[in-house]
């Protein structure tokens, strides 16, 4: 199961491959999208990096705020090819931020128009000064301050299957027929 998520984050090409499977061992929730057949379809992440990551990446932004304020990152939120453009990120990331409860959160992504609409349409703000990933591209620090998340009544409904995982207790903690955003909760 996690070596099915680790080869769809890699092939989403945003992460360095090097100790990935140690990052994915020592995240805090993994969550699995699949297709009522079982083909994993998306996945995303919730992680308490250590200090010294979150200090790195706050220094290098130059951020307004202290790291300490943001424990949790959101991240490896990856869509199969085959089923981009269904909105599937976004109902990812909305599960992923429903699970972080009351936490405030950050995540790192592109520097492009995309990304940025993307993270503002989930509550996600700009802090700090982009700065280079060392990958050839530059990254922006966003953060999300803890709020009760609302469920839109007019979302489809789409069949897929969702399950959250805790990778350190190797433990399945909800498998579910996904219908709408909120039923993990």
């Amino acid at each position: 199961m996690l070596a099915d998520f680790e080869k769809l984050v890699v092939e989403g090409g945003a992460v360095e491959p090097e100790g990935l499977t140690r990052r994915i061992r020592n995240a805090s929730r993994l969550l699995f999208l699949r297709e009522p057949d079982g083909q994993l379809v998306g996945v995303g992440a919730l992680k308490h990096p250590r200090s010294g990551y979150r200090d790195r990446v706050f220094a290098k932004a130059r951020a307004t705020v202290p790291s300490d304020r943001y424990r949790v990152e959101l991240g490896w939120v990856v869509v199969a090819k085959s089923h981009q453009g269904r909105g599937l990120s976004a109902r990812i990331i909305g599960e992923l931020l429903a699970l972080a409860k009351n936490e405030n959160v950050f995540a790192t992504t592109r520097l492009d128009d995309r990304a940025m609409r993307f993270a503002s349409a989930h509550g996600f703000k700009p802090n700090g000064n982009c700065y280079p990933s060392g990958r050839g591209y530059n990254l922006v620090l966003y953060l999300h301050n803890a709020a009760p998340q609302s469920t839109s009544a007019h979302e489809p409904t789409i069949n897929y299957h969702l399950s959250s995982w805790l990778p350190k207790k190797q433990e399945k903690l909800k498998n579910s027929s996904w219908r709408f955003r909120n039923d993990l909760a």
